[in-house]
């Protein structure tokens, strides 16, 4: 059997980095079906692609029996589905993707894989000028499903395993996203299993972004709140984490401000973006590192890469006998610049020249060759070094983490 995951909490995988799947045991979701039996709860994940967070979706899981599936985000090409619409194809857009969560209601997590043949899950009634079940993109929201499960529950509905993974030392760095925002990214380190070291590089809600300077209490309050969240995490070993489910407990009372209680913050946004950091493996390792993976199912695979507000990286790779094949970026973006626009700058030519090459060195290889982005001198030829952008600085690290998602989403 091809397991395409092990993961830490939640489906398929475990950190990427470092062996730890021999002493916790996690349910997965593979080829063949599902293993073992995930926590009941709410969970919540996203797919992400050019750009735009394209699907946010939430649903319930009771015995491995979903429920209650719902979209939080659904947009492409500058439209947002969920808002009112007049034109027909747009509706039965709509109408389609509706069909697909009905399809799913009641049904045992292996349901999941009828997404990549969605005609045969929702019929052809919803067929318009075009847009078909047949050519519905069902493989996006099965990816959203897949990083909901990696993520671990959203909100538990009873009592849940606490059990985690050992995890590499190292700095990590993971992204909570919903109803089309990045709305938390948070770094963090591991020493000898010990939290250390956290920080949010990104905390925004409803159009506020958090980590400016701000005048009202609330907002204040909002933001000692989260910044208590990180204070209670230091220096703890990580299962401490599943105590953010919990927020009341971690916080207390000292930041209650009009309504704004530390029972009622949003802590489980914390935890989904730490456990997204944990399954993308270790941002920066600190000295040598494990590069053991396991085997993966031929296809192709999309992941990004996001941080302070931005999808920075999206890639799409093919997996074939072990190898990697065909790495092409779909979104390359920093800072304001949309690296795959044409330009004449040619600092911004060699930037792009670099990440085209990290694309030509993993061509051919086998998986595990990810790791050596760690290390990106010895993957860019100094052809590319151009005014201070040098192969040996390039942030090669987000490929590494947009690959890392790419493959614990499972073939796209």
């Amino acid at each position: 059997m091809k397991t395409w995951v092990k993961m830490a909490v939640g489906a398929l995988i475990l950190a990427g980095v470092v062996v730890a799947c021999a002493t916790v045991e996690r349910p997965a979701v593979t080829e063949d079906g599902v293993v073992g039996r995930f926590d009941d709860g709410r969970y919540r994940g996203i797919y992400e692609d050019r750009g735009e967070q394209q699907v946010s979706i939430q649903f319930h899981l009771e015995d491995n029996v979903i429920h209650d599936v719902s979209y939080r985000h659904l947009y492409h090409s500058a439209i947002d589905y969920r808002d009112d619409h007049t034109d027909d194809r747009i509706r039965a857009i709509v109408e389609q993707h509706d069909a697909i969560a009905r399809s799913l209601e009641g049904r045992s997590l292996e349901a999941m894989f009828e997404l990549y043949n969605p005609g045969e899950m929702i019929g052809d009634e919803y067929d318009v000028d075009g847009a078909t079940a047949a050519t519905l993109r069902g493989n996006k929201i099965f990816s959203a499903m897949m990083d909901g499960l990696n993520r671990g529950l959203y909100t538990p509905a009873n009592d849940f395993s606490r059990e985690i993974a050992d995890y590499q030392d190292g700095r990590y760095r993971g992204i909570y996203g919903d109803r089309g925002e990045q709305q938390v990214s948070i770094q963090f380190h591991l020493e000898d299993g010990m939290l250390r070291d956290l920080s949010y590089r990104y905390l925004y809600h409803s159009g506020i972004d958090y980590r400016d300077d701000h005048d009202d209490g609330r907002i204040q309050a909002i933001v000692q709140q989260h910044d208590a969240i990180l204070d209670y995490l230091e220096g703890r070993s990580l299962e401490y984490m599943f105590e953010l489910h919990s927020p009341g407990d971690v916080i207390g009372d000292a930041y209650d401000v009009d309504g704004a209680t530390g029972a009622t913050v949003r802590a489980n946004k914390v935890l989904s973006a730490m456990m997204d950091g944990l399954n993308r493996g270790i941002y920066v390792p600190p000295n040598g590192f494990d590069r053991v993976l396991p085997q993966y199912t031929d296809g192709r695979y999309r992941g990004i890469y996001g941080d302070r507000g931005d999808q920075q990286v999206s890639v799409q790779f093919h997996v074939e006998d072990g190898l990697i094949r065909d790495v092409s970026y779909r979104h390359l973006y920093h800072a304001g610049i949309d690296y795959r626009d044409e330009h004449t700058d040619e600092r911004i030519l060699a930037i792009v020249a670099q990440h085209e090459a990290i694309g030509d060195y993993l061509d051919g290889k086998p998986v595990e060759a990810i790791y050596d982005l760690h290390f990106p001198g010895t993957v860019i030829d100094p052809q590319y070094d151009v005014d201070g952008a040098t192969g040996a600085t390039v942030r090669a690290n987000k490929v590494f983490s947009a690959m890392m998602d790419g493959l614990n989403r499972g073939v796209y």
